[in-house]
């Protein structure tokens, strides 16, 4: 069963709709890479957005179904390193929204929870687009059956970015130009010192 979950950041000006959420309608994936630790040293929110090890809990879904509704002219975005992935969050209170690639047109964005109201970690995430189907970059050797389980969850991404292309072509809501494909927002890249400040903190 679907549902539909208000987007909210955290002081209330930025406000949508995550639609048709649930375990088959997404993909909830657990990232403990540098940059996701790094991003969330940047906003000051690694009690919302890492668990104990450094993890970060992401759900992927088909952009159209992440819908900004008021406070647009508080989203921005940044990037942890020049190639890295843009990373969209409010300028009014340091919320996270969600991850994407650097241009329009292919149909991804990996959703932070807390802007949902849930911490990143918790069970209820769990509850509300299912279990963890990999957990990538971890910083320690993995055994075969989590090789295995990383292999599937990766394979279960691919054909859902290719469903949701066929199914409704070309993305650019909420975060791009639908001419050009770019951005809205000039992305921020942090220095190098900035980046190597967050990441010793991160200790993982």
């Amino acid at each position: 069963m679907s549902v539909d979950v208000s987007i909210k950041c955290s002081c209330g000006s930025v406000t949508g709709v995550a639609r048709n959420l649930s375990a088959g309608s997404t993909n909830h994936v657990k990232c403990s890479c540098r940059g996701c630790q790094s991003y969330a040293h940047f906003l000051g929110r690694t009690d919302d957005m890492l668990d104990e090890n450094g993890g970060s809990n992401i759900f992927q879904l088909d952009p159209k179904n992440f819908e900004i509704k008021a406070g647009m002219e508080h989203v921005v975005c940044m990037r942890v390193t020049p190639d890295g992935p843009l990373r969209w969050y409010t300028d009014c209170c340091k919320t996270p929204l969600g991850n994407g690639f650097p241009r329009g047109g292919i149909p991804f964005l990996g959703v932070l929870p807390i802007c949902l109201g849930y911490k990143g970690t918790s069970d209820e995430v769990v509850k509300l687009v299912g279990p963890v189907r990999g957990h990538l970059n971890q910083n320690k050797p993995i055994g075969l059956s989590e090789k295995l389980r990383n292999a599937g969850m990766l394979a279960r991404f691919a054909c859902q970015l290719l469903w949701w292309r066929v199914r409704g072509g070309k993305s650019w809501k909420p975060f791009f130009d639908e001419k050009t494909m770019k951005p809205i927002r000039k992305p921020l890249t942090i220095s190098e010192d900035e980046r190597a400040t967050h990441e010793a903190k991160s200790g993982f």
